[in-house]
């Protein structure tokens, strides 16, 4: 089990937090391909899974109270590690990862979740990681990944900048001292962009099952501006990118057999899919087309292309941004919105230094 936790650790601090920019921009039918891979997190986004987490019960123990210290953070662009408070952590991770101009239970949950997850994420660290050089995780706030600082907020909200801060940091600070837990250690409350209509189980995308982040409904996702998406690619260029993740792929004879029937999960995403005769998982074939999901569909056309068309955005695990922000319009609190994403965790309060 400790073996499967650090991988998922592993593999969350690699891709940490999903960035939703792609959400102001509603994409074409037939949209230019990506032209940088998505988050393909949980955690970033596979996430590491918090200690105890059991899926025999879904009782919190009260967290004994404990001032909370600075994060240590290493900024990928840098490679320095910064000591960022908890609430500019907070505040930095809501301004990044959701239009500020989103509703404010979305907002709230928001700041909740970024709070939660880095206190998981901090938890299982290892400081003896040459890789993070001590840090619990890592963000870069220059590219809007993880969290912004203020200084980025300046450059993102320009004029508005005044009128915006005002309205994160009183949403924040309302909800700064609660903190998602399960059975008494913060959740790994892992989100992304927008779901396939369903979130998507931890087991599926990692391999390691979280009590906590298994699927939902989430059915609004379906109204988000950029739900689907869809782009062409070369023969040549798909064998290529393909052949460089599954080096034992062979493709030849009739591009239009070269997919077979995919196998897919309960709730909608490609769990696998046999190309050229070898089964490939549906997070690498994600991985090595730079898709948005892996709920996706790829055809042969009559213009000798193949066709790709993705639904939602992101690794499809906890909580769905887009989601959120649906569920507030439709009068749901923070509360609520958290404890649908998050079934059997519970709301507790931390102090902070």
């Amino acid at each position: 089990m400790k073996k499967g936790l650090l991988l998922i650790l592993v593999f969350a601090l690699c891709i940490y937090l999903l960035p939703l920019a792609a959400l102001l921009f509603p994409g074409a039918p037939n949209a230019a391909r990506p032209a940088t891979p998505p988050e393909s997190a949980g955690v970033s986004s596979g996430d590491p899974v918090p200690s105890g987490a059991s899926a025999s019960s879904g009782t919190a123990a009260e967290p004994q109270p404990k001032a909370e210290e600075p994060l240590l953070i290493l900024d990928e662009r840098t490679g320095e590690v910064m000591t960022v408070p908890v609430r500019d952590f907070v505040r930095g991770a809501v301004a990044a990862e959701m239009p500020i101009n989103w509703s404010d239970e979305a907002l709230r949950a928001q700041a909740v979740a970024a709070h939660s997850y880095a206190l998981a994420v901090k938890a299982q660290h290892d400081p003896n990681d040459p890789a993070l050089k001590g840090a619990y995780f890592s963000a870069n706030p220059a590219q809007r990944l993880g969290f912004v600082t203020e200084s980025a907020m300046h450059a993102m909200w320009g004029d508005q900048f005044e009128e915006n801060v005002r309205r994160l940091d009183s949403l924040v600070d309302s909800v700064l001292g609660e903190v998602l837990f399960y059975q008494g250690a913060p959740a790994l409350a892992c989100y992304h962009a927008v779901s396939a209509g369903k979130t998507e189980d931890a087991a599926c995308v990692w391999g390691s099952a979280v009590p906590y982040l298994v699927s939902v409904d989430s059915m609004l996702d379906l109204t988000a501006p950029d739900y689907e998406q869809s782009f062409t690619i070369t023969k040549q260029e798909l064998e290529q990118d393909l052949c460089a993740e599954f080096p034992s792929l062979s493709l030849s004879g009739d591009a239009a057999d070269w997919f077979g029937t995919p196998v897919m999960t309960q709730a909608g995403y490609v769990k696998s899919i046999p190309i050229g005769g070898l089964d490939c998982a549906g997070t690498a074939v994600r991985r090595a087309l730079r898709l948005r999901s892996t709920a996706f569909r790829i055809r042969w056309t009559d213009e000798h292309l193949f066709e790709i068309t993705t639904h939602g955005y992101g690794h499809g695990v906890g909580m769905s941004q887009y989601g959120a922000h649906a569920l507030a319009l439709t009068g749901k609190s923070h509360q609520e919105i958290l404890a649908h994403y998050y079934p059997g965790t519970t709301l507790g309060v931390v102090p902070l230094a």
